[in-house]
């Protein structure tokens, strides 16, 4: 059965012929992957990055952190939140998430990222824009997919930000649009029966419309959605906020992420395709799916505080050359982390 993408999905045949474009208050960001040696290896020899099945984090509030924000704003009854949850876990889709973080050199992060073998740790740069787009592009098997990017934001006792500015704009845009109905229709009357109404009236009625759209704060939120019709990134009401909404006990990892949404029917292509695949991890067998970036994306690598070789430098160096990567001055593109660190 042929899937029928609504406009939200990603229509690979359209965005071939045409410029990706983004929210135009949208501005390049540095986010920066942090992972292990052998993490490294693997994202800068496939030049691909996974994406973990949301439901498989290492928070296992995963969702239910934005789903209880969102509850509380709403004033939703028990019975009600219980819905919503039932709702989320059986919605005909998986949602797959690939993590960075805004802070180029974090101790917190380092701590995480350095559990292994000699304590070696590194972080990637990518430039947000451009990443998203190299994945886009490089990954035509995501066509009737969903995908989103943005800021996490982190609850404390069920308060998200993200989850009060949905709901108050929400009711908001419902009363525009009904503000917007009445004043057709005035405008409407005025043509037919210019003596009825009030010109003047109507001018400072649209003014009022006009400041209010210009008020709305779901502009200031950091998420940026994926328009197939459109193929640009722009805000949304109905979006899924619920995978940028975190616990607050995370803050401390400044979280940006990549959201990729597939339909249950769309699984056993992407396997097929060597997209979608199983990983052993902490004693599970953990979803994600692989997909391609450009070289050009990755703007740096810092090797974490713990590492004192020179010769680790250096084997990054001869394995970016042997990973077909073009660097012009390595001096610059290769960095250490700058955290004092006493063993």
């Amino acid at each position: 059965m042929e899937l029928v993408l609504d406009k939200t999905r990603i229509d690979y045949s359209r965005l071939q012929n045409s410029k990706l474009s983004f929210h135009r208050n949208t501005k390049a960001r540095p986010i920066f992957h942090y992972t292990s040696i052998d993490g490294l290896e693997g994202i800068l020899e496939h030049k691909t990055l996974r994406f973990t099945n949301i439901k498989y984090m290492n928070d296992k509030d995963e969702i239910f952190a934005g789903l209880d924000s969102m509850a509380k704003a709403c004033n939703a009854s028990n019975e009600e939140h219980e819905r919503l949850r039932s709702a989320c876990m059986n919605n005909g889709a998986q949602t797959f998430v690939c993590c960075f973080s805004v802070e180029a050199d974090s101790l917190p992060m380092w701590n995480y990222y350095t559990k292994e073998v000699n304590n070696q740790g590194y972080n990637i740069e990518f430039d947000d824009k451009k990443l998203v787009e190299s994945i886009l592009r490089n990954n035509p098997a995501l066509d009737g997919c969903s995908l989103s990017f943005g800021i996490v934001d982190y609850s404390k006792d069920n308060d998200s930000e993200y989850s009060q500015i949905i709901t108050s704009e929400i009711l908001a845009s419902m009363n525009l649009s009904l503000s917007k109905f009445f004043l057709t229709v005035a405008r409407g009357v005025l043509t037919s029966h210019p003596a009825g109404i009030n010109e003047s009236a109507l001018t400072d009625w649209e003014k009022k419309i006009a400041d209010t759209e210009k008020k709305q704060k779901l502009n200031n939120l950091p998420v940026y959605f994926y328009n197939g019709e459109k193929c640009r990134f722009e805000k949304k009401q109905s979006g899924e906020y619920l995978c940028y909404i975190k616990r607050d006990c995370f803050r401390q990892e400044g979280e940006f992420r990549i959201v990729i949404t597939v339909p249950d029917d769309r699984l056993a292509e992407l396997k097929e395709k060597g997209i979608y695949k199983f990983r052993v991890g902490n004693g599970i067998l953990v979803p994600f799916i692989e997909l391609s970036f450009s070289s050009d994306v990755v703007k740096s690598i810092t090797i974490s505080p713990t590492v004192k070789s020179d010769l680790v430098e250096l084997s990054i160096q001869d394995f970016l050359s042997y990973c077909a990567f073009h660097v012009e001055d390595c001096s610059k593109f290769i960095k250490h982390s700058s955290v004092p660190v006493r063993f």
